[in-house]
């Protein structure tokens, strides 16, 4: 379960989120020739660097054995 919130957590700023068009039309406020393409390029690193931190995030969490949630434990 952790990990498929941390997967979604990452595509979040795909097409698919309802917000997407919202943040290209204030993308192409600044940027007038910008475009879906344009929008990916700027979110991908941003995707990344999400992925990286949650991802070591819940190893570390992991290794010093805390448990998941109330009567969750972790191994």
């Amino acid at each position: 379960m952790v990990s498929f919130m941390i997967g979604d957590s990452v595509t979040n700023t795909t097409p698919m989120n309802a917000y997407f068009v919202l943040a290209l039309g204030f993308l192409q406020q600044f940027r007038k020739g910008a475009g879906i393409g344009t929008m990916l390029s700027f979110t991908v690193p941003v995707a990344l660097a999400v992925l990286v931190s949650w991802s070591s995030f819940f190893a570390l969490w992991y290794a010093l054995g805390i448990p998941l949630g109330p009567g969750v434990p972790v191994r």
